[in-house]
């Protein structure tokens, strides 16, 4: 790639994408060219601390490209001005870093990356990550820091999500692996932010109990200091309600059987617990674990990656549910189809979505991906797109997956409706 070449989306401020996609052409950019310049802004890191923008725009960036792939045509050129604001968001934070030379590292940077981030170095972490990157392409890059990602909880925990959607995102002419700068430049700040239960001794299997009975009442008995993914993670582990609560359950599950049980409670928990958790809570209780075991089988040790997969589920249902679920729940059949199912009350959009006839169904499915590609939250954007991707791994709960993102869908629409925002 001519790295000197214009960049389509530069000097652009967020609110003025909507009056520069006609002024600038950005209409008559393919979709190779934004994403390749959303890709090359997102790689350089800013300057300042790492914020909740800066460690979820790249996986939010990689979800509305995939979405993009299937939005209809009267909703494109909002999925696309969707993708420009995140570029133009990231390039109003603080300066961009400072360049880092990619032949600064004289040893193996895949080793100088896991001793930088065992030793809590931060820019040498990011010196020897852009020297991996300059050398490896993005799958190899993914199976090269897995085991450096999934255990710690730095960077919003966030990491295994961006392994997860990397080789699917391929932009011509740069590695977006580069893109996990900033991120692995906040986990290489937070050493300690890291799961443990699984370095203890194991009791034996638990006999005629599940790891599904095991997460649908779980209880922590106290607050973590927020709701954020790594003190409520640190809640469970710290306390030792993970290690009693999943170590004689996920012990020889198979990545697949995990999945099976995991995803399910996460999208029970959408569809029957506190709706106040919705958008952030019962998100993440379903994306953290999905993405996990997506790359578990590249980790060494793909038990330690069920391990870090069960956590997930338990801290979200143990801190925020409001009781238990019961995973052979299915909701009543509606009293009507409608076309537009994001305009039900969340529980309705459910209940359609989850009986709709097969020959309708492809039409909900749309519906979901287009509300998704166009609406401003990222993280309906990235749970839609992993409830797809559950019902696709797991077929016998299809239904399912596909109603716990009409319910999400339903959610943002009633309060956006409620808060004045758009879609």
């Amino acid at each position: 790639m001519n790295v000197t070449a214009p960049d389509p989306l530069d000097h652009i401020a967020p609110d003025d994408i909507a009056d520069a996609w006609t002024t600038r052409g950005l209409e008559k950019i393919s979709d190779g060219e934004l994403l390749r310049a959303a890709c090359r802004t997102l790689s350089i890191p800013r300057s300042g601390e790492a914020n909740s923008f800066t460690l979820h725009a790249p996986l939010e960036l990689m979800a509305r490209a995939q979405l993009l792939t299937s939005v209809s045509a009267r909703w494109r050129e909002p999925a696309r001005q969707r993708i420009a604001r995140i570029a133009a968001a990231w390039s109003v934070i603080d300066e961009p870093a400072e360049p880092i030379d990619a032949n600064a590292i004289d040893v193996e940077p895949r080793r100088s990356l896991t001793e930088a981030v065992r030793d809590g170095d931060a820019e040498r972490a990011d010196r020897a990550f852009v020297a991996l990157c300059a050398r490896r392409g993005q799958d190899e890059v993914v199976a090269d820091i897995v085991d450096v990602v999934l255990p710690r909880l730095g960077g919003a925990a966030h990491g295994a999500i961006f392994l997860e959607l990397l080789p699917r995102f391929r932009p011509a002419g740069i590695n977006p692996a580069l893109m996990a700068r900033t991120l692995l430049r906040d986990i290489a700040h937070h050493p300690d932010h890291r799961l443990h239960w699984f370095d203890q001794p194991r009791p034996e299997v638990a006999d005629g109990v599940s790891l599904t009975d095991r997460l649908v009442s779980p209880t922590a008995g106290s607050e973590p200091s927020s709701h954020f993914v790594q003190p409520t993670m640190a809640l469970v582990d710290d306390t030792g309600l993970a290690h009693r609560t999943l170590a004689g359950v996920t012990e020889g599950l198979s990545i697949a059987n995990a999945r099976h049980q995991l995803l399910s409670i996460a999208a029970m928990s959408m569809l029957q617990d506190a709706p106040v958790n919705a958008p952030y809570g019962w998100t993440h209780c379903l994306t953290l674990p999905q993405a996990t075991l997506a790359v578990a089988h590249l980790a060494s040790d793909a038990q330690r990656a069920i391990d870090v997969a069960a956590t997930y589920v338990l801290g979200f249902r143990a801190t925020q549910s409001s009781g238990p679920i019961d995973p052979s729940w299915e909701p009543d059949p509606p009293s009507r189809f409608v076309d537009e199912v994001t305009y039900l009350d969340p529980p309705e959009a459910a209940a359609m979505t989850w009986h709709v006839g097969p020959g309708r169904r492809a039409h909900t499915i749309q519906q979901l991906i287009d509300h998704a590609a166009r609406h401003h939250d990222a993280h309906l954007a990235k749970y839609t797109l992993a409830c797809l991707d559950a019902a696709t791994q797991d077929p016998a709960n299809e239904r399912l997956f596909l109603a716990a993102a009409a319910y999400l869908a339903a959610w943002w629409r009633q309060h956006d409706d409620t808060d004045g925002a758009s879609s």
